[in-house]
């Protein structure tokens, strides 16, 4: 009788102990809130109906203190490297119309001013550098009033972008527009904020990939690993370095030069 009834107790144990591992890795799922890693964050996707742009003769920088060249040196910026990098015979017109500490708020009362109409309609290529004054404006002492103040300043950016993107288009249905997507000066001990700014890439990145002739201009990467050399010495905004290094990843995309 002992030895019919011995298999009956063993099978009966290995389908507690499964039971309660399956429930143990349930709850640390639950602890852990569900929190996705850097590496789950897919890449921002690189839209591809951007039209090579290697004969802008009219190019427009809109935006933030980035947009603008903070950390460049005098009178240069992303606009003005990349027109550099374009094999045109001709003068190549750049105007700068960013404002430092600019907000995609303020980025949607500019674009819809009347004295940018025409800025905006001459323009062949529009460069936008927006959101990093957004994302930097939240405030939070948890994680958990953190991801909402973060979910809801995003949806308060991607709504004035939104209107940017819908104001240009407007005004000049040819152009080409490119955004750039922000680095990352946090250090890597600086989990939360970084994660942050994955996510927010992403996300940008797609609002990119669904317009015309929009492309998003991937910097993450290339700054991650050289932030002494790529940042100005307020480890804040782009050196020049750094400037040069989003001009060449600008002609990248949208020439296809590597």
């Amino acid at each position: 009788m002992i030895k019919k009834i011995w298999p009956l107790i063993l099978l009966l144990s290995s389908a507690l102990i499964l039971v309660f591992v399956t429930g143990l890795i349930t709850a640390i799922a639950i602890t852990n809130g569900g929190e996705k890693s850097q590496e789950e964050i897919p890449a921002p996707p690189e839209n591809i109906q951007t039209e090579p742009s290697s004969a802008a003769k009219n190019i427009l920088v809109l935006g933030d203190s980035i947009g603008y060249g903070v950390g460049d040196e005098p009178d240069m910026g992303i606009g003005k490297r990349y027109a550099a990098l374009i094999d045109s015979e001709e003068t190549i017109e750049v105007t700068n119309l960013s404002v430092s500490g600019a907000t995609s708020a303020d980025l949607a009362a500019l674009v819809e001013a009347p004295e940018n109409e025409a800025f905006i309609a001459a323009a062949d290529l529009i460069i936008i550098s927006i959101g990093g004054n957004d994302l930097t404006g939240i405030q939070s002492e948890d994680v958990l009033s953190l991801d909402m103040a973060f979910q809801e300043t995003f949806n308060t950016y991607q709504k004035n972008l939104d209107a940017t993107l819908n104001r240009i288009r407007n005004l000049n249905p040819e152009a080409q527009i490119a955004l750039i997507g922000l680095n990352n000066p946090y250090s890597e001990l600086d989990v939360q904020n970084s994660q942050n700014l994955l996510e927010w890439n992403y996300k940008t990145g797609l609002i990119a990939a669904a317009g015309l002739k929009t492309a998003y201009i991937p910097t993450y990467d290339q700054f991650k690993d050289h932030l002494e050399t790529y940042l100005a010495a307020d480890q804040f905004h782009p050196s020049s370095i750094g400037y040069q290094v989003i001009a060449e990843e600008l002609d990248r995309v949208l020439n296809g030069i590597d």
